[in-house]
């Protein structure tokens, strides 16, 4: 280590000399700088060295308290207390024997004996039970009124027939005056009559529809109304089909050829499917039903397949251009988006675009036929173009691609999950799930068939008024039966989840139930086959539950 200059007025030095000579280190060179140091700095110096020696000596022993504590033993060992004295329990127990001997044996020295309270406590007992029990419900007098007013509809007395009484009495005079003798009067029927009806056993009288029709009222209808709102519906309709036409025309053919590469049993199926469902919905007697149930089974295989094929096969993109490149084994269909089809694109079936245009480059091939639903396809004269119609319908039409786009980015199972968990908590809450689902399993074939035609009235028209490009409408009409078959799914979903609590003994099978039915419906989005069918099936049963139970009568829902 190398030697420092330091100087005599930086305190810094001074703290450093200081620090090395607590430690020993000092040269003596540096011992006489220390010792030329001010006053004040070897006072400090003296005081730092006296602390340091202080600090190192040993300290003192503590002094020995034994002598102290051998002290304070020998006293305790004086201060312990004396023995007792003899014992005076013998001295007691005799003198109590002497007094009970003395004492006078009397029925008044005697205490008086408790009243006996086990007649009370019966009493109250008894009381207590009467009083828990619950009084029976008075029965319901409502069918025996209606039958008797029934009744005294049918058995209204006819008018009183004319007293023919005054032309008796003439008659009688008059024979009397031309010297007739009278005749004798026959013998009282009356008591026959009573007798034979006591004797005779009460029958059940049913209201006659005669009856029925006066209870009801038989008043007459005007059918004018009726006739103007059918005759303004039926011209509107044609009014809205003539002017929409070549549109219908061009979608449908657009429609016929996509179907026509589906399985030509999808269609048998799904015709047999809609045919039952009207059949059953007529007239639901109980072999209707059961082949019913056989019918539905044989289109549901017949047809799922094929739907869930058309669905997953091929392309389909909404509100987003698409760019097809290689080969693509299916359709490419693209809704408010245009479809860009690269010079390597090999497309083995259709190309489809609604509100977007078609750019086929040089070289790109295509089975099908390419087709453009309001929109163009720019260079490619075999191609067939619907226009978009002009005016107020081409605002409409444009408007609505930023809601196509929005279809297109939403994470849609996940919505529709949440869709159906919201409609399930609403009908939970408000007290109609049990209701409905004892509707649906009292009537599961009728419920089903329900659900199969609504749901065919709601997605026809719609897929025919987004051809015609009327988009609003279609949109409302699919929108309607997306959120049918929600509300239907979460009947469905809430019937089996109780009845699986049920069968597995779980507490409050009601809220439990409607857990497990909407776990299974989340829990299935990872198989997209299984959730398709469960979504579609579940939901049909469920919207035909809810329209069984609208067109249902009142005291039906309390008889199921």
């Amino acid at each position: 280590m190398g030697v420092e200059t330091l100087r005599s007025g930086d305190g810094r030095a001074w703290l450093e000399l200081l620090h090395r000579e607590a430690d020993g280190d000092l040269t003596p060179a540096e011992t006489e700088l220390l010792r030329a140091l001010p006053a004040e700095v070897q006072a400090q110096r003296e005081r730092l060295a006296r602390v340091t020696a202080v600090l190192q000596a040993p300290p003192f022993l503590p002094r020995s308290v034994a002598a102290d504590v051998a002290r304070e033993v020998h006293l305790s060992a004086r201060l312990v207390s004396p023995p007792l004295s003899h014992t005076v329990a013998p001295q007691v127990a005799a003198e109590v024997v002497l007094s009970a001997r003395l004492a006078p044996v009397s029925a008044l020295s005697r205490p008086p004996l408790p009243r006996s309270v086990a007649a009370a406590v019966a009493r109250d007992v008894r009381l207590e039970q009467v009083l828990a029990r619950a009084p029976a419900m008075p029965g319901s007098v409502a069918a025996s009124v209606t039958r008797d007013v029934r009744l005294g509809a049918q058995l209204t007395p006819p008018p009183l027939p004319r007293s023919v009484a005054a032309s008796v009495v003439q008659d009688l005079r008059l024979d009397r005056t031309l010297g007739v003798p009278v005749p004798a009067l026959p013998g009282s029927i009356a008591a026959a009559v009573a007798q034979q009806v006591r004797h005779t056993p009460p029958e059940q009288l049913s209201p006659a529809p005669a009856a029925a029709a006066a209870l009801i009222g038989n008043r007459p209808r005007n059918p004018a109304p009726l006739i103007m709102v059918v005759s303004l519906l039926v011209a509107l309709t044609l009014l809205a089909v003539s002017t929409a036409w070549p549109n219908l025309a061009a979608g449908a053919l657009v429609l016929q050829t996509l179907l026509a590469q589906v399985s030509p049993l999808a269609g048998v199926g799904l015709l047999l499917l809609l045919v039952t469902s009207a059949a059953v919905t007529w007239r639901p007697a109980p072999a209707a039903q059961r082949f019913g149930g056989l019918a539905f089974a044989v289109s549901a295989a017949l047809t799922l397949p094929a739907l869930y094929g058309v669905v997953t096969h091929g392309t389909v993109s909404f509100g987003r251009d698409v760019v097809v490149h290689g080969t693509v084994k299916g359709n490419v269909l693209a809704a408010g988006g245009n479809i860009v089809l690269a010079p390597d694109a090999q497309v083995e079936g259709e190309v489809v675009t609604l509100l977007g245009d078609i750019h086929r480059e040089e070289g790109a091939q295509v089975g099908g036929t390419v087709t453009a639903l309001l929109g163009q396809v720019p260079g490619d004269s075999a191609a067939r173009e619907i226009q978009a119609p002009s005016g107020l319908g081409a605002v409409t039409a444009a408007a609505f691609r930023p809601v196509l786009g929005w279809l297109g980015s939403a994470a849609w199972p996940q919505v529709f999950v949440g869709l159906t968990g919201g409609a399930l908590l609403l009908l939970f809450v408000s007290g109609l799930a049990p209701l409905l689902a004892r509707r649906q399993r009292h009537a599961p074939v009728r419920t089903l068939a329900l659900g199969v035609l609504s749901l065919a009235a709601l997605l026809g028209p719609a897929g025919g008024l987004a051809l015609a490009g009327l988009l609003g409408p279609a949109l409302l009409a699919a929108a309607l039966a997306v959120l049918l078959i929600a509300v239907g799914l979460s009947v469905s979903a809430y019937d089996a989840g109780r009845a699986l609590a049920y069968r597995a003994g779980l507490p409050v099978p009601d809220a439990v139930g409607a857990l497990v039915g909407l776990s299974a419906v989340a829990a299935s989005l990872s198989l997209p086959p299984l959730a398709f069918a469960l979504a579609l099936v579940g939901g049909t049963w469920g919207a035909g539950t809810l329209l069984l139970t609208r067109t249902g009568s009142p005291m039906e829902p309390q008889a199921a």
